[in-house]
Order: structure tokens, then C-alpha cells, then sequence
């Protein structure tokens, strides 16, 4: 009569009727090793722990602070967006982990190179102009005194090609928007190469942003001599050609796999690196009040993502600092209200747009003394839903 034992008994069933061999591999393989992983805890940590028997701590093995609590307001509530964050609903609390999914790290470099991914062999650059040179564009506001400046956005560099595997050049890549285009940030270091480097060819293969390089050519003046570095900026355009379509019910990939020729040596070297979506918000990401309202409305909860942000900068607990920080990064302030019956509580909305027009919501909640935050985002392109979740998370802890 137990329902748990038939449904195990009718796909045991079916699987023994369908296949008797692969029955018998699931039967008879191997089993995960179980263990008890107890007296892995920090001794202090297990301490607090044992205080907190039958809270969220002890299930998660995570300390009481490390947690935030969202409350959710009345659509009554005076002075507030309220209404986009609660149908009518009692008002409750959640608590949500800290570590949630998070990107991965940039470097990709290690397996890369053993796939040919472009076939770069016949690559011309006499037609193509240099690409444009990650130096300074403009006067700076002397009555500023470096406000405007103080988010500017930065490429989140990573190692993806050391010198054994890409002809004696370690090379760092990251990605950012500047001045509304968007850049790799490329790092060069001549390890062992003892032709100088003042001439490489880039090509990009298919990505889930359709991202493609303005020009293929990557002009390093001075020459790159062995012993020394530089640095160079490619413009990434959006071509629908390179969009790598992503497939139903998976989340896009952030990868995006990279040939680089030198064309001194004819050295093709292959790496991949992950692609951070705030460098692919656009400016003219903000909404009125009353269309994030209806925006909010006229998404599903069930497409809600939520995260928790642990260990944040000062920058990240100051709500001002806060929405400096994003709109220097294309993320708009809607609006902000204290979170009802919760003392030192306050919830932020704001909204963002891709340059290829996904649009994404979020409401971020913190409490007064608490370094942490938590992201409640909401979006129709689910696929991207998770990145764009990573990209405010990245954003808070920088």
C-alpha cells in the first residue's frame, strides 16, 4: 500500500521487461561511497551549530548570519512598490543559502587547446582595421574629483593560456562595457617566445550572446618583446550569426571558446573564457515605475531566481553606494521602501536590459548591519536567468 514502494516496484518492472542487461548494470554497479562527514566541521563552527538545533543552521551547516531574511510586504503598505513583490499573500519569510549556483571561473584554457574549434589556417587580416586600443577616450571632469569615475566597469581578468600551450605567451582575458561597446580586455606576456609580438588574428566561435570581434586584428605597438607584456582591447559586436542556440530547459552557457593566431610564428592557440552578462546590458535598460510594476506582475513566480550575498564590501551595504555602483554598470534604480514590521530592513528594485533585448527584474533586500543581501530576480528569458543572477552578485562583492 505504499505508493513510494509501487512506483519503485513498476520502474523496477518496466526496466527488468524492457532490458534485463541494463537491469542488471544498474543492479549490480557500483554505489557512491557513503560518508560521514561530522568531524569536518571547524570546531567553533560546530559549536555555534549545536546552539542552533532545529534552525536553518544546523540543516545547512551554515552559521545564523550567514542567512537573510526577505520579508514581503501588504500591497496596502504606504510608500512602497509592495504590490510588485506580493499578490495578497500573508506576509512571510524566506531564507535562502548563500551558496547558490554561481559562474564559473574565467580560466578554460587548460582543455581548450587540444580541440580545434576554428579552423584559422587560411585567416587574412589585410582587409581588417586594427582593433581599438583599451586606452583613455576622453577629458575627465576636473570638478568631479573621481565620482564619475568611481565604478567605472571592470574586466574581471582571468588566466586562460599559459606559455607551453599557446607558443611562450600567457595571455589574461576578461570582458566590459565601455562607452557602450563591448570589450575583451586581452593581457599579453612574452614568456618564452623570442620573435617579438606586434601582429595576432582573433576569431570567436559560436556563443549564447552572439558575440563576434569587430576586426580580427590585434595590433601590439611596441612589439611585445620576450620578458615583456602589454595590453590590448578587442570591440565585440552582436551578430545573429554567432548566436549558439541554447538548448530547451538548460541555462546558456557563459563560455565563449577562442582561436588567436600569431601571425609572426603562425602559432593558433585555443582557449575559452566566461563571458560576465553586465557587460552586455545596455543603457537604455530603464523602466518608469509603473511598467516594472506591470512587467514584475506579468512574469511567473515560478521563474523566480533567488540568491544570498555573503561578506560584502562597505560599497555593497550602503544602498546609495549600491546604485552607483549599478548604473554605472547599466542596472537602473526603480524604487526602494523599508520592509513593513521588519526594523532596519529595506528592499531595492531595479531593472536591466541585454543590447539583444532580454529584459530582467530584481529586488534586492537588506538589513541595516548585516553585511549580506539577498536577489530575488525575475525574467521571461530563463535561460539567462542564472547569469544575469551571477552578474548583481558579482557586481555587489566588487
Amino acid at each position: 500500500d505504499n505508493p513510494d514502494l509501487r512506483d519503485r516496484g513498476f520502474i523496477y518492472w518496466r526496466l527488468l521487461s524492457t532490458d534485463p542487461e541494463a537491469a542488471k548494470l544498474v543492479v549490480l554497479g557500483d554505489k557512491p561511497v557513503i560518508e560521514d562527514d561530522t568531524f569536518r566541521l571547524e570546531p567553533n563552527l560546530l559549536n555555534v551549530l549545536i546552539g542552533q538545533i532545529a534552525t536553518l543552521s544546523s540543516i545547512y551547516h551554515k552559521p545564523p548570519e550567514s542567512f537573510v531574511v526577505r520579508a514581503r510586504g501588504h500591497p496596502g503598505d504606504a510608500g512602497g512598490i509592495g504590490d510588485v513583490a506580493d499578490d495578497g499573500e500573508e506576509e512571510e519569510e524566506e531564507y535562502e543559502d548563500e551558496n547558490d549556483v554561481q559562474g564559473g571561473s574565467g580560466a578554460g584554457g587548460g582543455n581548450a587547446g587540444a580541440v580545434d574549434l576554428l579552423d584559422m589556417g587560411g585567416m587574412g587580416i589585410a582587409d581588417n582595421q586594427p582593433a581599438e586600443s583599451g586606452g583613455g577616450g576622453g577629458l575627465e571632469d576636473v570638478f568631479s574629483g573621481g565620482g564619475a569615475n568611481e565604478y567605472e566597469p571592470q574586466a574581471r581578468m582571468a588566466k586562460v593560456c599559459t606559455a607551453d600551450k599557446s607558443g611562450g605567451i600567457d595571455i589574461n582575458a576578461g570582458f566590459r562595457q565601455v562607452n557602450g561597446k563591448i570589450t575583451m580586455e586581452l593581457e599579453f606576456q612574452n614568456i618564452s617566445c623570442a620573435m617579438p609580438v606586434n601582429s595576432l588574428a582573433i576569431q570567436l566561435n559560436k556563443n549564447s550572446f552572439g558575440l563576434s570581434p569587430a576586426s580580427q586584428q590585434i595590433s601590439l605597438n611596441p612589439p611585445i618583446t620576450q620578458g615583456g607584456s602589454g595590453r590590448s582591447s578587442v570591440e565585440l559586436v552582436n551578430t545573429p550569426a554567432m548566436l549558439a542556440p541554447v538548448p530547451a530547459g538548460q541555462p546558456a552557457t557563459p563560455q565563449v571558446q577562442i582561436a588567436i593566431k600569431n601571425m609572426s610564428t603562425g602559432n593558433v592557440f585555443y582557449f575559452a573564457v566566461n563571458f560576465n552578462l553586465e557587460a552586455l546590458f545596455a543603457p537604455d535598460g530603464a523602466l518608469d515605475r509603473t511598467a516594472f510594476i506591470e512587467a514584475w506582475k506579468g512574469i511567473d513566480d515560478r521563474k523566480e531566481l533567488y540568491g544570498t550575498v555573503s561578506d560584502l564590501p562597505s560599497s555593497s551595504t550602503d544602498i546609495e553606494g549600491v546604485q552607483r555602483k549599478f548604473k554605472a554598470n547599466n542596472v537602473f534604480f526603480i524604487a526602494r521602501r523599508p520592509v513593513p514590521n521588519s526594523e532596519g530592513q529595506e528592499v531595492v528594485y531595479f531593472s536591466m536590459r541585454t543590447v539583444t533585448g532580454m529584459e530582467f527584474l530584481a529586488e534586492l533586500t537588506f538589513k541595516q548591519g548585516v553585511n549580506a543581501c539577498k536577489i530575488c530576480l525575475k525574467t521571461e528569458s530563463s535561460a539567462y536567468g542564472v547569469l544575469a543572477k551571477v552578474a548583481l552578485e558579482n557586481l555587489l562583492r566588487n
